[in-house]
């Protein structure tokens, strides 16, 4: 988790550089920690669904470790959603966080809309935060289906309406793009997580693979979308900041595809067949996770670039 985050900030470091003299929003910090901490909650649900759908007859991921880690997860995010919403409504106020008055924030809340979807989403990350919390202590054995809706929903409420709402089907593009990436990163990270036996990963890593090959036609498609609505010519992607970091993000996804291929190839293959140990495919996972949360961070500040 820890190289994980400390990736995130290397990619949102990159994309300030790439974007001088102009920069993203401060807010890019918090939102890459927002958004990759959803996007593992996501794919724990998933996790657990795919698990629940193999034909082991034992369960491949522990129940306790999934709620244990939904519920940190989803604490973190609710906290950092609720810091970005209140930097949102002290901006609209023009005034610091630290003078925004409660009136003015319920204000916030109530009447504009990227109060009302920011609050959905903090509502949504506490009530995931809560069921965490009690199927730990209950050792549930729910249906991990709304895990996967509510942490869905929250994750697209912002983006939909960014910066890509104003164009046609814009805001469907922003939600698959979103969802995508988000099940890319949240399933390996997950996995990286809770597995810990070699019957495990040879039992979920194949699933997790075909999703991960619809993930990335989904990003593809639906970024090559939106930086041809954003950037006006050819020469806006060197000239301005955002087609500098737009093209970043396609260098990273080149690299991820790359990477992802050599793990069809190699890696697959070996834990399939119980040759590769549990500790070379945490690593394995850990190591992709990191490559993924570098795009994350370009993606958190190029949400915030004009």
């Amino acid at each position: 988790m820890l190289a994980a985050a400390a990736s995130a900030v290397v990619g949102v470091a990159a994309a300030f550089a790439l974007a001088y003299p102009t920069f993203p929003s401060g807010s890019s910090w918090l939102r890459v920690i927002a958004v990759a901490s959803g996007s593992v909650v996501l794919g724990f649900g998933i996790l657990a669904v795919l698990d629940g759908n193999s034909a082991s007859r034992r369960p491949a991921l522990d129940s306790l470790v999934m709620w244990r880690s939904i519920g940190f997860l989803s604490g973190l995010w609710a906290v950092a959603e609720f810091v970005l919403l209140a930097a949102a409504a002290a901006e609209a106020e023009g005034r610091a966080v630290t003078a925004l008055s409660p009136s003015a924030f319920a204000a916030f809340v109530a009447s504009i809309s990227v109060g009302r979807l920011g609050a959905t989403t903090v509502l949504l990350a506490l009530v995931l935060c809560a069921m965490g919390v009690l199927g730990y202590r209950r050792d549930a054995s729910w249906s991990p289906v709304p895990v996967v809706t509510l942490a869905a929903l929250a994750l697209v409420a912002r983006p939909i309406t960014g910066h890509m709402s104003q164009f046609a089907f814009g805001s469907i593009a922003v939600a698959v793009h979103v969802v995508c990436a988000s099940v890319w990163l949240g399933v390996l990270g997950a996995m990286a997580l809770s597995l810990r036996t070699k019957t495990a990963w040879a039992t979920l890593l194949p699933a997790y693979s075909r999703i991960a090959l619809w993930c990335v036609v989904g990003v593809t498609a639906t970024g090559v979308f939106d930086a041809v609505l954003k950037l006006e010519s050819p020469a806006a992607a060197i000239e301005t900041g955002y087609g500098r970091i737009v093209l970043a993000k396609v260098v990273m996804t080149v690299i991820l595809v790359v990477v992802a291929s050599r793990i069809r190839r190699t890696w697959l293959p070996t834990a399939t067949a119980h040759r590769s140990t549990a500790d070379y495919s945490v690593r394995r996972a850990a190591a992709h996770v990191c490559l993924l949360t570098v795009a994350f961070g370009l993606a958190a500040a190029l949400a915030t670039t004009a």
